[in-house]
């Protein structure tokens, strides 16, 4: 998967349920989520991991 397929799948979770709340489970900082999320940043391969964990297995 790549950094905008996660990007967009992210997106798309984030209609459903709050970023602050995916911060929490996963352990990523919400102002790197923010960032990922804008397009400004790719998330370190660590980061890409948890969060690609998080949103295919919940």
């Amino acid at each position: 998967m790549s950094q905008e397929e996660l990007r967009e799948m992210y997106r798309e979770r984030l209609k459903r349920e709050k970023q602050c709340w995916i911060s929490s489970v996963t352990g990523i900082n919400k102002d790197v989520l923010t960032r990922f999320k804008l397009g400004r940043i790719d998330l370190y391969p660590y980061l890409f991991v948890k969060l690609e964990d998080y949103l295919l297995n919940n």
